[in-house]
């Protein structure tokens, strides 16, 4: 109880929403990760609400502490930040899970909630454990040595199709008798292929926030998902094919789930500048005096209008996504977003005075070569002569349900040698922000891989390093199927010149 009282009490004194509620069915809805990072996550904070919205169903949340040896040796079980409880005393353990890097914190999750990770060992004696969220739709293979129930696709679907079972249900398998067969239903115990996707309909959006905290990545920000899916062709990315067909909300439908307390609110979507109705929201709000966040601008499609009303709203570095480092190379990942794009976007941020613009990227692509990297180099510095210049890059990692499924990873050494050239060439004129390419190669590796990839996970989950996750993948037998594949910039992002193109046809949507 100790650490329910000193580290989760004030965190939960210091929200603004937060449900208490009581009932038979008790649901645990974990995030492996951090509470600061779970409670910047609008889809786990959907999904408390509508447990709690069930009858005869109360969800309480759980986090992984922030130093799980610190907490492991005081003994005590994991609790909940509403009540203190176990975590693990509950009907239903639900985890939400963004990212590919979590796998090990989903393991270490249930463990440090006193539950057995492995599936095949628990019983009815122990909750249902239920993982969703973007990762499960992305890749829900590395899970099914540990879920007893998989969810894929959208939450708003699944949540009343869980709640009737856990109603109705006496054993695990009547529960599993009863959501059987149902769309984005995946029991690794039963199936060998994911399902038909859950795809919510219109009249359950917009997502928005139930909790407001300072304790949060976003603090204090109220968060209402203006889009779902996205209209755009983009090759590498996965919000066309996970999130199903675009849809828009209504601009007053976003402005009445907002409350007239919130004083940051945070537009969520996949391409906010093609949202028809991101201006009047947004001016909206700025009227009213509110500070405005936004999850991602198109280059192309800013404008001067748009620029000032997100500087009204308090934004102060504009920030844009290029996604490869040439021309050539966003042409081939149907992009469409051109150099001048850039260099508009570059010049309307110095006009009106923003500190700075924030370019994302990746590198690593199939055809990439010397030529790409040199064009990144001379187009960063024709920017930074406009306006200072931030790079955030990322190394390109392949997804599964899009065309790139089959794509080899490019490689640490490659990539560290390209990094280290940007450096080496930019250091005085850009602020450089990378992500670690042999991360990004554990992370290609959970994208693509089979239950094998999650035992490899469950070997190392208490002392995770790249070493260990080598020695894992090794002893239960991986390999890189698609490292002799070779994308050609003449040839469509999932066709090659050679190798074995047959795993191509795991990677469509189902």
């Amino acid at each position: 109880m100790s650490y329910w009282r000193n580290e989760l009490k004030p965190m939960l004194d210091a929200e603004t929403g937060t449900l208490f509620k009581q009932a038979p069915i008790r649901v645990t809805l974990a995030f492996p990760n951090r509470y600061s990072v779970g409670m910047a996550s609008l889809g786990y904070q959907v999904i408390y609400r509508m447990f709690n919205q069930e009858e005869g169903v109360a969800c309480e949340r759980a986090f992984l502490p922030d130093d799980v040896e610190a907490f492991e040796r005081t003994g005590q079980a994991l609790p909940t930040v509403e009540s203190g409880r176990d975590a693990g005393d509950c009907e239903l353990f639900a985890l939400s899970v963004s990212f590919e890097l979590d796998l090990t914190n989903i393991i270490r999750t249930l463990a440090v909630a006193g539950m057995r990770p492995l599936r095949e060992e628990r019983d009815d004696s122990d909750p249902v454990v239920m993982i969703g969220g973007p990762f499960t739709s992305s890749n829900p293979y590395p899970l099914t040595p540990f879920a007893d129930v998989i969810i894929i696709g959208d939450g708003e679907q699944i949540v009343p199709v869980i709640s009737e079972a856990l109603r109705e249900s006496q054993t695990r398998e009547d529960f599993y008798d009863l959501v059987d067969g149902m769309p984005g239903i995946f029991l690794p115990s039963r199936h060998t292929h994911e399902p038909k996707w859950a795809t919510a309909p219109k009249e359950l959006l917009p997502a928005y926030s139930q909790i407001v905290t300072p304790h949060s990545e976003l603090s204090n920000m109220f968060l209402v998902e203006a889009q779902r899916g996205c209209p755009r062709p983009c090759t590498f990315c996965l919000a066309r094919t996970m999130y199903g067909p675009n849809r828009n909300n209504q601009a007053q439908e976003l402005l009445d789930v907002i409350p007239d307390w919130a004083e940051k609110v945070g537009l969520v979507g996949a391409a906010l500048s093609d949202f028809p109705h991101t201006k009047f929201v947004g001016r909206t709000l700025t009227d009213r005096g509110v500070k405005l966040g936004v999850s991602s601008i198109r280059a192309d499609t800013v404008d001067a209008e748009l620029a000032e009303i997100l500087k009204a709203g308090g934004l102060r570095t504009f920030t844009v996504a290029s996604d490869a480092p040439s021309e050539r190379l966003r042409r081939w990942l149907k992009k469409g977003i051109t150099t001048e794009d850039l260099l508009k976007t570059a010049q309307i941020s110095r006009d009106l005075n923003f500190s700075g613009l924030k370019v994302y990227m990746m590198i690593g692509l199939g055809p990439e070569n010397d030529d790409d990297i040199t064009e990144l180099i001379s187009f960063t510095k024709e920017l930074a002569g406009i306006n200072r210049i931030a790079l955030g890059i990322s190394p390109f990692v392949p997804k599964r349900h899009t065309p790139h499924f089959a794509d080899p990873f490019a490689g640490v050494q490659t990539i560290e040698k390209r990094l280290k050239r940007i450096q080496k060439e930019l250091r005085t004129t850009a602020e450089l922000r990378n992500v670690s390419a042999k991360w990004a190669w554990v992370e290609s590796v959970i994208a693509r891989g089979g239950p094998e990839v999650g035992m490899a996970a469950y070997q190392i989950y208490r002392n995770e390093s790249i070493g260990a996750w080598k020695k894992a993948l090794e002893e239960v037998g991986w390999s890189d199927e698609f490292e002799s594949n070779t994308p050609a910039i003449d040839l469509p992002p999932g066709q090659y010149e050679s190798g074995d193109v047959s795993a191509h046809a795991q990677g469509l949507a189902v």
